[in-house]
């Protein structure tokens, strides 16, 4: 008979992670009474810091420290009779196109440290369940090329970016390994598919089982984490050609990005 359920909402980045994550947060009352939470603040600067780390380094050490680090943050938990949630998309590793990183490779095995880490805290007859969100491989492309713009000294054009990094978008290529190393179930959604009120929190709440009085309470919230536009873009990617200090760089995409979004 399967024991507690504990859900694994590890990525993609840029399939709407941050706005799912910031719907749980702000209706955590009407969820924490049936699934406890544990979001990126949880998990930052410890589990999913060294699951980055793993993904470019791909030692064992780093694969261990991931393992001690998670173990801590889980064994904190007081579940009681409560559905867990774990939600960082960094737990899958660095985004790819971020300083040079090319891909998900070290997906799978994260995933599957992560399930042993959780059984052993929560017991081995723990029903393990994994969620992805994914994305259509040219618009998810597009997007981490724009996000890698605004948060890194990325210089290609976007033609380079997407030859250099389209076999990074096989988005359910990886889903398909993280499956097969694993023994738990892998859930997968188009984000285009998440167009309703509860957005790319959807498919959590649907795997939390919430009942329908709650689900009745949560509040729907803006999009999270949106892209740069055309021309806010080819002008990131002037500053990052200049020869502007890092501290430079940082001031001026600050003022380009904040005059942006004032013109929303």
């Amino acid at each position: 008979m399967p024991g507690r359920r504990v859900i694994v909402h590890a990525g993609f980045h840029k399939t709407g992670t941050t706005s799912a994550q910031e719907f749980l947060h702000t209706n955590r009352k009407h969820i924490i009474p049936r699934c406890a939470l544990v979001l990126p603040n949880r998990l930052r600067r410890g589990a999913a810091r060294m699951a980055m780390r793993y993904s470019r380094f791909g030692t064992t050490a780093l694969l261990d420290q991931f393992s001690a680090d998670l173990h801590a943050t889980l064994s904190k938990i007081e579940p009681k009779n409560r559905k867990v949630l774990v939600s960082d998309e960094n737990l899958a590793g660095q985004m790819p196109g971020r300083d040079g990183h090319l891909d998900y490779a070290s997906t799978p095995a994260l995933m599957a440290r992560a399930e042993d880490v959780i059984c052993d805290v929560f017991g081995h007859e723990t029903d393990v369940v994994f969620h992805f969100t994914t994305r259509a491989p040219d618009d998810w492309l597009r997007s981490t090329y724009r996000h890698n713009l605004r948060t890194t000294r990325l210089t290609m054009d976007a033609g380079e970016y997407m030859d250099i990094y389209t076999p990074a978008a096989d988005l359910e290529g990886i889903t398909a390994d993280v499956a097969h190393e694993v023994t738990g179930t892998v859930y997968t959604i188009d984000l285009a598919d998440l167009d309703d009120p509860l957005g790319p929190a959807r498919p959590l709440i649907d795997l939390m089982e919430l009942p329908k009085h709650l689900r009745n309470r949560l509040k729907s919230q803006l999009p999270q984490n949106k892209g740069s536009d055309d021309e806010t873009s080819k002008a990131l990617l002037a500053l990052n050609r200049s020869g502007l200090s890092d501290a430079g760089l940082r001031a001026a995409k600050n003022d380009l990005l904040g005059k942006a979004k004032t013109n929303e």
